[in-house]
Parts: structure tokens; C-alpha cells; sequence
């Protein structure tokens, strides 16, 4: 007597249709065609784009000072720490969009990306998450149409390897189309739209001590991809709250003031000591209190609230923002403001850092109550006012070296809110100072150029520079730059040989 044992059945292929790695494949490529589809509509038509909203949301608790300065001496200055923020959301995005996608139904799936949308994502109103969702519902069900498996039969078996073939060739072609241009990688760095040098007049170069546009410093809450790229003939500036007259301005109805022009210093509030975040520009525009006068005050006005394009928010003492010093400008170096540096509108403030200055400004609210800027709800500064700074350029820290028994100069710059009176330099570990010749600056507002001839010995040499403003010194502790800014000597070691 023979015993027989059950046959064993045959598992199904990993990809076989109605396998969960089938709709999750099928769920991948609707998530990347809506994801294509709302970046589209965030560049062509300015809707509100999901993923930047959660970006932003992750962000809150990434922009605490703390954990900020962290990532800032893991990832260094720069995009990188935001570039890794915004991997994760595309994980969370996409991730959750390719699990939703999975549901048996469609429209399950749709409403339940619309509710989520609403609950966790408040800043998207309740209409563009439906939008959303019918499109994911929409995007499901035309996939799962395109990719459904033609009825078996003996002779249609044989095509089933191909039908999977088929459908992972257009998941990753789907991966294709996010990488180069779905708009979640964020990873490239679109062009400007002016970034060369621009004299001031036709033939003319720039003046000593000026940074070209195209090396000025650039820090942005954003990813560059994601930083708002305005209209000249669209862009409006909206002044309402406690004014007797709101108005919207056009970007030729701003010719009406008066133009001025002014040299100033920006730095950022995150710029290191000795860092590179601080730039000096010869900037155009107008004074913010012309502007004010034109549209007149209430008398219960207390506060100016800034709104970005991009959702930035800062605010400003009324009694401070009618100083005649505080600009709105349209020029860098007599060039437009290019898409880095704010256009078409920014805020200059003297004495304060960048953060206080926002760009792609698109309202002014005048109001009773103060309401926390975007990075002061971070528990970063609220006045932003300006530390006194001073810096070695040459030689570099980068390459520190020099040649012995040479004469040469040690170089960098200063600045303060108010002039610098003095800046002394040491090549032996501040045991002894030395003070060091200032070039005039032609602006209060602008950073003070310094020199020191010096003949180096062959060995080491401490290098430190401190800076003075009239009985404002320079001070000495070391600190980070977030949340007030940095302090602190910039000091390195040089060898001559």
C-alpha cells in the first residue's frame, strides 16, 4: 500500500495581482503622480503642497535652538540638515500615501488621505485635502484600470510574467519621475534669475569691501526649490489691519516713494563665529514710514506684522518701525532682487540680524497685538539685535599657512550696530594685541574693513582679533549662535614656514 501526501500549493508570486506587494506597487505610482501633480499646481497656480506643510510642521520642533545647533555641528552650515528633514517627509509622504493606496477600495483610500490631511495638516483648510483625496481616488482607480491583468485563460497564463514586468517597470519609471522632477527630492539647485555681478553704474566695478550678488549669503527656512518664485506683474503688497486706508500696492505703484539707496551689512543669527554668513550690498528702495503715511495709522496701532509668500512671519514695535533707517528694497548691487535674496520686496533693518528682515514680503498688517515671528515661536531671539563681530579673512582659516621672514597683512572685518572704533589683533594667543589700521566704511550701516602688516617668524601662531565700539567691547565667551547670536574671538593657528 503506497501512501500519498497532499501536493503542496503553489505560493503565489510576490507581485501576483491581488497581492498586497501588487497594490502597494500599484498605490507607489499614484502616490508619485500626485505628488508630480501638486508640485505642478504649487508652481503654475501657488496651491498649497502638502508635503511643504508637513515639512513645516516637522520643522517646529527641528527649528528649537537646541536641536538646531546640533544638526548644525552634525551637518554643518547650509541646506544639508534641511535636505535630511525633507527626506523624512518624503518617507512619512509617500510611505503613508503607498499604505493608503493598499486599501481595497479606491475611495477609501481618498477619504481617508482627505481626513488625515485635515486633522494633522490644519494649515491646508478643509477644501484642498478633498481635492487630494478625489485625486489619489481618482489617480487609484485609473492605475488599477491601466494595470488590471486580462482574464486567465490557457493561453493568456503565459502572458501573466510580462503583465508584472509591465507594472514594475512603471513603478520605477514612477521613482524616475520623482527623482527628476516630482518636486519631493528637492535636491537640485534651481537657477536665479540674476546671480552675476552688476556694477553700479554701466562699466563700473563694484566698490572695495562690497559682496557681488553671486556670493552673497544665502539662508533660507526653506529647501532653495521650495523658496517662492513671485510674479513682477502679479506680486501685490496688501498694508491693512489699523490703518485708515488699506491699500495694495503693484510693484510699479512702490515708484511713488522716494528712492533711496544705503550700504549695508546683513548677518545671519546662525552664523558662526569667524563664519561666512554676513555679506556686505549697496541695497535700493524706500522708507517703510513713507509707506505708512501714505496709507495712515489708527491710533490703537502698536505692532507691524510682516507676511512672506512663503508663510514667514516677523513683527516689528511700531515706535521702531517709523525709523527713517528701516527700508523696503527692490535692488541688491543695483541688480532686482534675485529669487534668493527676496523678490520683488524685503525687509532692512539696521542692527538687527536677517531673521528680523524677511523677504518675499506680500503684506503689512498693522495691529494692536504683537504676534511671535516664525523662528521666535522656536524660542529663537525676538529683538535679533546684533552682537559686535570681527573676523580673520586672510590669512584663511580654511588653509592656514604662511611664508616666514615674509612681509604680509593680516585682514578681515568688523561690525556693529553702531560704528567700530577700534579693532586689535594678536599672533600669540591674546597674550599681546596689536591695533590693527581701519578703512573707513562709507555707510554706518556697513561692515568695517581692518589691516595689520605683519612679519611672521617660522613656527605657530595664535591668531585672535577682538573689535570695539566706542566703550562696547567685544566679548569674550564663547557662545553659540542660536538663540542670540554668537560671541566670542575668532581665533585659529597659522604656521609660517
Amino acid at each position: 500500500m503506497t501512501s500519498t501526501r497532499p501536493s503542496r500549493r503553489p505560493r503565489p508570486p510576490r507581485y501576483a495581482a491581488g497581492s498586497f506587494w501588487w497594490r502597494l506597487l500599484r498605490a507607489w505610482i499614484a502616490a508619485v503622480l500626485l505628488s508630480a501633480l501638486g508640485y505642478a499646481a504649487l508652481i503654475w497656480a501657488g496651491w498649497a503642497y502638502p508635503p511643504i506643510t508637513l515639512y513645516g510642521t516637522l520643522t517646529q520642533w527641528l527649528g528649537v535652538p537646541a536641536i538646531f545647533q546640533l544638526l548644525h555641528r552634525l551637518l554643518g552650515l547650509g541646506q544639508n540638515a534641511k535636505l535630511l528633514a525633507f527626506s523624512g517627509v518624503a518617507v512619512l509622504w509617500l510611505g503613508g500615501l503607498s499604505l493608503l493606496g493598499t486599501l481595497e477600495r479606491p475611495l477609501i483610500a481618498g477619504i481617508s488621505l482627505a481626513i488625515l490631511c485635515i486633522l494633522g495638516l490644519g494649515a491646508l483648510g478643509w477644501w484642498m485635502p478633498l481635492v487630494y483625496g478625489l485625486v489619489f481616488w481618482a489617480l487609484l482607480e485609473g492605475v488599477n484600470r491601466l494595470l488590471a491583468p486580462a482574464p486567465m485563460s490557457a493561453q493568456s497564463t503565459a502572458a501573466q510574467p510580462d503583465q508584472t514586468r509591465r507594472t514594475t517597470t512603471l513603478g520605477l519609471a514612477a521613482g524616475g519621475l520623482l527623482a527628476a522632477g516630482g518636486g519631493l527630492t528637492a535636491l537640485f539647485k534651481p537657477g536665479s534669475a540674476a546671480t552675476t555681478t552688476a556694477a553700479l553704474a554701466p562699466g563700473d566695478p563694484l566698490p572695495f569691501g562690497v559682496t557681488p550678488v553671486s556670493q552673497f549669503y544665502y539662508v533660507s527656512k526653506n529647501l532653495e526649490a521650495f523658496d517662492p518664485r513671485l510674479s513682477a506683474e502679479k506680486w501685490t503688497l496688501t498694508v491693512d489691519g489699523l490703518v485708515q486706508n488699506p491699500r495694495t500696492f503693484s510693484l510699479t505703484d512702490l515708484k511713488q516713494f522716494a528712492p533711496v539707496t544705503s550700504e549695508r551689512t546683513l548677518s545671519c543669527i546662525s552664523n558662526p563665529v569667524g563664519g561666512p554668513l554676513i555679506s556686505n550690498g549697496i541695497w535700493s528702495g524706500f522708507r517703510l514710514s513713507e509707506l505708512l503715511r501714505e496709507v495712515g495709522l489708527q491710533k490703537k496701532a502698536r505692532f507691524v506684522l510682516w507676511e512672506a509668500a512663503d508663510g514667514y512671519t516677523e513683527s516689528l514695535p511700531l515706535g521702531e518701525a517709523l525709523d527713517p533707517e528701516i527700508l523696503l528694497v527692490t535692488q541688491l548691487n543695483s541688480q532686482p532682487l534675485n529669487t534668493k535674496h527676496g523678490f520683488p520686496l524685503r525687509v532692512l533693518i539696521p542692527g538687527r540680524y536677517g531673521m528680523k528682515q524677511p523677504r518675499w514680503i506680500t503684506r503689512i498688517t498693522l495691529s494692536a497685538e504683537d504676534q511671535p515671528g516664525y523662528w521666535v515661536k522656536r524660542d529663537w531671539s525676538k529683538t535679533a539685535r546684533v552682537e559686535l563681530m570681527s573676523r580673520i579673512d586672510q590669512p584663511p582659516e580654511i588653509s592656514p599657512n604662511v611664508k616666514a621672514g615674509a612681509p604680509t597683512f593680516i585682514r578681515g572685518v568688523a561690525f556693529y550696530s553702531q560704528p567700530v572704533t577700534r579693532v586689535e589683533v594678536s599672533t600669540d594667543g591674546e597674550t599681546t594685541w596689536r591695533e590693527a589700521e581701519l578703512v573707513k566704511p562709507r555707510s554706518v550701516y556697513a561692515w568695517t574693513p581692518w589691516q595689520l602688516a605683519w612679519t611672521p617668524q617660522t613656527g605657530s601662531h595664535m591668531l585672535s582679533v577682538r573689535a570695539f565700539s566706542g566703550e562696547v567691547v567685544q566679548k569674550t565667551a564663547q557662545k553659540d549662535a542660536l538663540p542670540e547670536g554668537a560671541t566670542g574671538h575668532h581665533t585659529f593657528e597659522v604656521q609660517a614656514s
